[in-house]
């Protein structure tokens, strides 16, 4: 089972042939990224990852993960994952029972029936060192998942939804700050307004996207939906958060004279310089299913995509003059 992640490396460079169906909206994938080649047979894989350049697969005889497993229920849903040194690929030799300890027979029978024609998906970031199956309802396979990195744990209540939160098409904000950037200074221990421009891409606005797998009536699907709670600003090492009803902030106004209005975010830089200034939406998320067993969940607050940007505080000039 080892040639799972050789195999995924390869059948990257095909992801945009393979039919998997995002509804909604498509683009570059966020922080929390994942492959997915989930639902759909496979084409047969070349014999080489060089050409990968995310070197996936690359690194197929790296040491065993842990043996460790775990388990869960969500619905009428099933979730177990468990380390193996050996990830059976569409195509192969089946391998025997004993590779997957942490599944009984029946489940056993069920993923060897399921991989025979479909591509599993690939959760969260690499080295895939660990192999999670859905069940809905045990032993009927949902889906199967090589398991990476995650920024959270997949669990039978938040599997399905962590799967569609990676196909979010998260874009980053397009922001503003009074005085504007690149065309004037901010003013040392004058309040800096910062703002995310309405209406452009990445603006406060909710977003979200369907994940389906297989086609027809018993097609499996998750759809997310992120409604953005906070930015969270930083500056050179200093963070600060603007919630609801400040968060995206607006431009500085004449009439507000020295005093921000409650909707507006501001940052007071005390020193002169060149600073750099990031900004990040914080969404709530939470993912509904269909034809697995109605599980739903929610998946707290994820971050979007960071746009970053440079900032120069100057200093204001005074001439002081005898009179």
């Amino acid at each position: 089972m080892r040639r799972l992640l050789r195999r995924s490396a390869a059948i990257l460079l095909v992801v945009p042939a393979l039919s998997l169906m995002l509804e909604g909206h498509s683009g570059t994938l966020g922080p929390t990224t994942a492959y997915a080649q989930f639902g759909q047979p496979s084409p047969t894989p070349t014999a080489s990852c060089s050409a990968d350049p995310s070197g996936l697969g690359c690194g197929a005889d790296s040491p065993s993960p842990s043996a460790s497993s775990s388990s869960g229920s969500g619905g009428d849903c099933t979730w177990k994952e468990g380390g193996s040194s050996v990830v059976w690929i569409y195509g192969d030799t089946a391998p025997p029972a004993s590779s997957w300890p942490w599944l009984d027979g029946a489940e056993y029978n069920s993923v060897i029936a399921w991989m025979d024609s479909h591509a599993p998906a690939e959760l969260g970031t690499p080295p895939y060192l660990s192999m999670g199956v859905v069940f809905c309802p045990d032993p009927t396979v949902a889906g199967v998942f090589g398991v990476g990195t995650l920024q959270t744990a997949p669990t039978a209540a938040n599997v399905l939804g962590l799967w569609a939160l990676s196909q979010v098409p998260w874009v980053p904000p397009n922001v503003g700050t009074s005085p504007p950037l690149l065309t004037a200074a901010a003013v040392v221990n004058l309040p800096t307004y910062v703002y995310l421009n309405p209406g452009s891409p990445g603006a406060f606005e909710n977003i979200g996207t369907t994940a389906t797998a297989g086609t027809g009536p018993g097609a499996v699907s998750a759809t997310v939906t992120a409604v953005p709670q906070e930015v969270v600003w930083t500056t050179d090492g200093d963070s600060f958060t603007c919630d609801v009803p400040e968060a995206p902030g607006v431009p500085y106004d004449p009439s507000y004279g020295t005093t921000p209005p409650a909707d507006a975010c501001t940052y007071t830089y005390t020193a002169t310089g060149t600073y750099t200034l990031s900004a990040t939406v914080m969404y709530e998320a939470a993912w509904t299913s269909k034809n697995a067993g109605d599980a739903y969940g929610d998946l707290g607050l994820v971050p979007g995509a960071t746009v970053t940007e440079q900032i120069t505080v100057k200093q204001i000039a005074s001439v002081i003059t005898a009179g």
